[in-house]
C-alpha cells in the first residue's frame, strides 16, 4: 500500500546549494543527529549516493539503506529502504535562485497489513519531516547568505591527505585511527564489511566509514583512488591473502600493515620487485613485532657491536578485551608445532610451552611468559641481524590465565584435537573476567646477547605504559603513516624495519604518546 504526503517551502537559496545538500553526507548525522546515526558509505559520487545508516524514529531503531541522485536542473530523488517500508522522496524546485519554491512529495510503500500502523503514525511522520526540512532550510539559507557576502569554504578539507584503514573498526585499527586524528591532518577512510561510524563520533568530516570487503578487488581499488596510504589492520594474518598489498601495487599507493605472522611477512617480502616497480613504500610488519622489536634490537646491536641471540617478550594488560582476530590467533597456535632458529639451526617447538619468569621494568613487574606463536621475528631477526637464536614469548599479568591456555594446549595434544573453536566461549569468558579485575598496563622488551663466556654482554630495552598499554601496537603504524605523509619517509620498496626511523626520533615519538 502507499501513503503520500507533500511538503512545500520557500527558500532563499540556490539550486546548486540544494543539490549540494542532497549529495553531501557529512551533515546527515550531525544536523539530524536526533533522527540518524552510524552512516556507512557504499557509493559517494557527485551524481549518486548509496549509504546505510541507523534511523531512530521516536525510539524505534532500524537499519536503513539510502540512495539518491539529481534528475535534472530542477528535480532530484532519494529513498529510504527499511525493514518495514520503502520511503521515496521526489523533490521539485521552481523559481529563481534566492527565491525558490521547493516541493517534496513523500511516498511510503508498505505491506497492507501494516496500513493501520502507518495511518496511526502519520502525524509523527509529518513532524519528523517538518523538523528535517526546517534544519535543512536554515543551513541552506545561511550558506547562501555567506556565499553572497563573498565567503568561500576553505578548500583544505577536500585536499587533506587520504589514508584508507582496513580493519579500522577493530581493536588495534581504532587505536591507529585515534593516533592519526591526534597527530596528523589526514582524512581517514575506515573500510570494513560492516563498519561502525559511532566509534568515531565527534571528528566531523575527517573520518568516513565505507562498506568494503578486503578480498573484493574492485571495492578496494575504488577506495584507493587519490589515497596516499593504505593501512592493513584486518588480522588475523595467518593464511591471509596479499590482496590489499597487491591492490596498492596496482594503484601505486603506499602500504603499511601490522602483520605479525611469519608466513604472511615472508610472502609479502617476495613481492619486493613489484613493490619497487610501482614506486611505493611498503612497511611490512610495522607494529610491536616485528617492527618495534627490530628497532630496539638495532639499538642494542649498536651498543654491543653485534648479537648472537635475541629474546623478545610481550605482556599485555587485560583491562581491554581484544577483538575476534586476536582470539583466533592465540587459539590457532596453542599446541601447534613450528620451527624456530636456535643456535643457527632450526628447532621445532609447540605453541604455549617453555614457561619462563621474566622481569619487566619495575612499573610492570614479573610475568610468566610462554613461547606462543610462529612470529615474524623468526624471519626478520635472522634476515636483518643474522641472529642465531630468536626467542619470542608472551604472558598475561594473571598467571591463572596463562595456565588456562597451557591447560587447553595439554588437552588438545592429549585428545589429538585439530581445532579449538569449542574452547572459544570458555576463553572469552576468562578474558572478560580478567578485564574486570585487570590493569591496562602493557610492555614489550628486547634482550640481546653478544659474545660468550667472560666476554658475553647483554642489553635489554623495554617500551611500556603504566596505563593504556593496549595502544602500543598501534603507535608504530601511525608514526610511519605520518612520516610518509610529511615526506620524511621516502624511498621505494620495502624499507629496512630496523632503519626507517632513527632511535632518537623513535624514542621522542613514543614519549610524546606517554610511553617510557
Amino acid at each position: 500500500m502507499k501513503l503520500s504526503q507533500s511538503f512545500s517551502r520557500r527558500l532563499k537559496t540556490s539550486r546548486s546549494l540544494v543539490f549540494e545538500n542532497i549529495m553531501d553526507l557529512d551533515h546527515v548525522c550531525v544536523l539530524h543527529r536526533r533522527w540518524f546515526e552510524n552512516l556507512r558509505i557504499g557509493t559517494w559520487r557527485p551524481d549518486y549516493v548509496d549509504y546505510r545508516l541507523t534511523s531512530n524514529f521516536y525510539g524505534l531503531k532500524q537499519e536503513v539503506r539510502v540512495r539518491g541522485a539529481p534528475i535534472d536542473h530542477d528535480r532530484y530523488w532519494y529513498e529510504f529502504n527499511g525493514p518495514l517500508a520503502r520511503i521515496r522522496v521526489d523533490g521539485q524546485m521552481e523559481g529563481p535562485d534566492g527565491d525558490l519554491s521547493l516541493t517534496e512529495t513523500i511516498t511510503l510503500n508498505f505491506a497492507w497489513p501494516l496500513a493501520p500502523l502507518f495511518w496511526l503514525f502519520e502525524p509523527l511522520f509529518k513532524a519528523q519531516k517538518t523538523d528535517i526540512l526546517r534544519d535543512d532550510s536554515s543551513l541552506l539559507e545561511r550558506a547562501y547568505e555567506l556565499e553572497r557576502d563573498g565567503f568561500r569554504r576553505s578548500p583544505s578539507a577536500g585536499l587533506l591527505p587520504k589514508v584508507v584503514v582496513y580493519g579500522g573498526c577493530g581493536f588495534f585499527g581504532r587505536c591507529v585511527i585515534q593516533d592519526l586524528l591526534k597527530h596528523s591532518n589526514a582524512q581517514i577512510i575506515v573500510a570494513s564489511r560492516n563498519p561502525n561510524a559511532n566509534h568515531f563520533a565527534g571528528f566531523g568530516n575527517r573520518v568516513h566509514c565505507y562498506i568494503s570487503d578486503a578480498i573484493n578487488r574492485e571495492s578496494v581499488l575504488e577506495l584507493l583512488d587519490d589515497a596516499k596510504v593504505l593501512i592493513n589492520c584486518t588480522g588475523p594474518y595467518q593464511g591471509m591473502r596479499l590482496s590489499l598489498l597487491e591492490a596498492c601495487i596496482q594503484k601505486r599507493v603506499h602500504y603499511i600493515d601490522v602483520a605479525d605472522d611469519r608466513d604472511f611477512v615472508e610472502r609479502a617480502y617476495k613481492l619486493r620487485p613489484q613493490i619497487e616497480a610501482a614506486g611505493i613504500t611498503a612497511l611490512i610488519g610495522c607494529s610491536v613485532v616485528p617492527g618495534l622489536s627490530a628497532l630496539l634490537t638495532r639499538r642494542c646491536v649498536e651498543e654491543l657491536d653485534g648479537l648472537e641471540r635475541v629474546r623478545i617478550f610481550i605482556t599485555p594488560g587485560t583491562r581491554f578485551t581484544r577483538g575476534v582476530g586476536s582470539f583466533d590467533c592465540l587459539l590457532a597456535t596453542v599446541g601447534e608445532p613450528f620451527s624456530v632458529p636456535r643456535q643457527n639451526r632450526k628447532e621445532t617447538i609447540v605453541g604455549w610451552t617453555e614457561a619462563e619468569r621474566v622481569e619487566f621494568p619495575p612499573a610492570i613487574g614479573t610475568r610468566t611468559a610462554y613461547s606462543v606463536v610462529d612470529i615474524a621475528d623468526y624471519f626478520t631477526q635472522v634476515q636483518l641481524f643474522g641472529a642465531g637464536t630468536v626467542v619470542f614469548k608472551i604472558g598475561s599479568e594473571f598467571n591463572w590465565l596463562n595456565k588456562s591456555l597451557a591447560a587447553i594446549r595439554a588437552i588438545k595434544m592429549c585428545l589429538g584435537l585439530t581445532k579449538l573453536r569449542t574452547f572459544m566461549p570458555v576463553f572469552r569468558a576468562f578474558l572478560r573476567l580478567a578485564s574486570l579485575i585487570g590493569t591496562s598496563q602493557g610492555a614489550m622488551m628486547v634482550e640481546v646477547t653478544n659474545g660468550r663466556g667472560n666476554k658475553q654482554r647483554k642489553m635489554k630495552l623495554a617500551v611500556y605504559k603504566k596505563t593504556d598499554g593496549h595502544v602500543i601496537p598501534a603507535l608504530l603504524p601511525a608514526i610511519a603513516t605520518k612520516s610518509l605523509l610529511d615526506g620524511e619517509l621516502s624511498g621505494v620498496g620495502i624499507p629496512n624495519l630496523a632503519e626507517w626511523i632513527s632511535t632518537d626520533r623513535l624514542f621522542r615519538e613514543l614519549a610524546n604518546r606517554g610511553c617510557q
